[in-house]
């Protein structure tokens, strides 16, 4: 699915902004700044872009891809004054939105920062530009699958920055996980990822005893952190809500406690969103033949994450019939297990 294709609470808990026409810290290589004009509100501004092809260094279950920055966050380009986005090369181009449509469709930002006089979405989070993008397509009337698409992005720009290494939490992150074991990846088992290979391996070491010397908050939060880093949101609460109930935390594991929680609810309501579109889309034949596979494994992939696993085992099953050589069907077998047996992971 390509680019054409909040609880008040838990606002103040996620990560700082880059900020107004700011590079997160070792982006710099991957982007460039560019100048533009919105279309919307008139206002001339810089903002970063991604400047050349960044590679996946690895993929989750459902696609989200995961390159050695998130480029989710220089995806989209945002009129800092209105909100409007669009990609970079289509930015200056004309919209059939003027500035009292698009503020109708977007309202203000429900992320709280610190902004420039006048422009409430400076320094826009990357979910925000594609929660931004998806309002704006629904309001243009385009198809239902590109609306779910950026829904999707908006949930996997959550995923991503958990693990885009410029938080706050990070040196805890660091402190909890290097306190456990390592174990090479498995070359055999090629469809479990290295995360849930060491999840595995942690806990059958716990079970036998291996590993009672570490604190229960900090096991708790290692598996919590490695299942919230790879979108497996169903298991990262589960031990989330472990860590909270482990004891008193120290302030640095709270802090990271908070993070994992807020971030979870956020990545699920824009699964939320998606589901709809994504069968709207499925039923008006959107999806074009040979994509049908890949759409149909999506829609289980996103239903097993949100914890209803008869509709992810539905979909899994008209994955597999629709597929036209695009999944692996071991792939399917594997997720199928998973919400047969009951816990979706």
């Amino acid at each position: 699915m390509g680019l054409g294709v909040v609880h008040a609470a838990a606002l103040a808990l996620l990560a700082l902004p880059v900020g107004a026409g700011g590079v997160a810290p070792g982006d710099e290589p991957y982007v460039a700044l560019k100048e533009f004009i919105s279309p919307v509100s008139g206002q001339k501004f810089s903002a970063y872009v991604i400047k050349q092809n960044v590679g996946a260094q690895s993929f989750d279950y459902d696609n989200c891809p995961h390159p050695p920055i998130n480029t989710l966050s220089y995806t989209l380009v945002i009129d800092p004054v209105s909100g409007y986005v669009a990609l970079p090369e289509q930015f200056n181009g004309p919209t059939a939105l003027d500035t009292a449509a698009v503020k109708q469709v977007l309202g203000e930002p429900k992320f709280k920062r610190s902004t420039p006089e006048g422009m409430p979405w400076a320094g826009a989070y990357a979910w925000e530009k594609f929660e931004n993008a998806a309002r704006l397509a629904e309001a243009l009337h385009r198809p239902e699958s590109e609306v779910a698409g950026f829904w999707v992005y908006a949930a996997w720009s959550v995923r991503l920055d958990v693990v885009s290494g410029s938080n706050e939490f990070d040196q805890e992150v660091a402190r909890i996980i290097g306190s456990l074991p390592r174990r090479q990846a498995d070359p055999a088992n090629l469809y479990t990822l290295y995360e849930m290979q060491l999840v595995d391996y942690w806990q059958e070491q716990r079970l036998h005893g291996a590993l009672n010397d570490i604190p229960a908050a900090d096991y708790d939060l290692a598996l919590a952190w490695l299942y919230r880093s790879r979108g497996e949101l169903v298991a990262a609460k589960a031990w989330v809500q472990s860590a909270a109930s482990a004891g008193a935390l120290s302030r640095d594991s709270e802090l990271l406690r908070k993070y994992l929680a807020s971030s979870i609810e956020l990545e699920r309501s824009y699964m939320l969103e998606a589901i709809p579109r994504m069968k709207k889309a499925w039923d008006a034949s959107e999806y074009p033949a040979a994509q049908e596979g890949s759409a149909a494994f999506m829609l289980a992939e996103i239903n097993r994450r949100l914890g209803d696993f008869a509709a992810a085992k539905r979909w899994y099953e008209q994955a597999r019939a629709a597929n036209r050589g695009g999944i692996s069907p071991a792939l399917i077998d594997r997720q199928l297990k998973l919400v047969d047996g009951g816990r979706g992971y």
